[in-house]
């Protein structure tokens, strides 16, 4: 409220926003979970903003084969905004690698980099050293199909680390305020959301889901995000990611 008492022009627009995210979406930036080179693992969004300013920010942890081994495995932060760091989307230094052998033998296969080593014990994760699970009903417990008889493959074992470590996975408060304004307060965070599919062409602008966003970041109200829509997000709804 201004002095004269007429409400402050809001700086941005749901429109605006909804026009960002669909052009990083034509430009392949917008997250896409069944990139064909990546199985994803698990995922998160958080949004901010003030009267200024908004950012959105959507984490992709997945495994991509063609880098193979611990060099597969990241956090892809897909960064939205108008005060953020970078060009809006992805770029290379919005990659965060979590995972490391630990100091009693290599995790992953010597060869291909692509299943576990079955001497493996132990793995680093965010530089804490976790147990290695080669039990493979623990997998099958938790609904991950294993596809090969007597191989874990990276992406199935990693997916195993699902709840427990998810923290692990995600991106520290120090690793995002280090590409968004540190003073710029966040007003969502979702581990679950209704996803769209880029791959068939659906924009985020045609997406309740970012549509609802767009809204809650225009007007600091977050009862605008009511979805009706099932989330889709889990690595589960996306069984072509990773299989070119």
């Amino acid at each position: 409220m201004s002095i004269f008492g007429f409400k402050k022009k809001q700086e941005y627009s749901a429109k605006e926003i909804l026009k960002q995210l669909d052009k990083c979406a034509g430009e392949f930036t917008f997250p896409m979970l069944d990139n064909g080179y990546v199985y994803p693992i698990h995922s998160k969004l958080s949004a901010y903003r003030d009267e200024k300013r908004w950012a959105i920010i959507i984490e992709v942890i997945g495994f991509n084969y063609r880098s193979g081994g611990h060099n597969g495995i990241s956090n892809c932060l897909h960064i939205f905004g108008n005060c953020i760091k970078t060009e809006p989307g992805t770029d290379n230094a919005n990659f965060l690698y979590i995972t490391d052998d630990s100091t009693d033998d290599l995790t992953f296969d010597e060869e291909y980099l692509e299943s576990l080593n079955p001497r493996a014990k132990t793995m680093m994760l965010r530089e804490k050293e976790i147990d290695i699970n080669h039990n493979r009903d623990f997998y099958l417990k938790k609904g991950i199909k294993l596809e090969d008889d007597d191989k874990i493959f990276v992406w199935e074992f990693m997916r195993g680390l699902e709840p427990e470590y998810n923290m692990e996975f995600e991106a520290t408060e120090e690793e995002i305020k280090q590409r968004i304004p540190y003073d710029l307060p966040k007003i969502m965070e979702l581990n679950e959301w209704h996803h769209p599919d880029c791959a068939d062409s659906e924009l985020p602008s045609k997406n309740e889901t970012f549509k609802q966003i767009a809204k809650v970041l225009e007007t600091g109200r977050t009862e605008f995000y009511k979805p009706t829509n099932k989330p889709n997000n889990h690595w589960k709804n996306w069984p072509d990611g990773g299989t070119l």
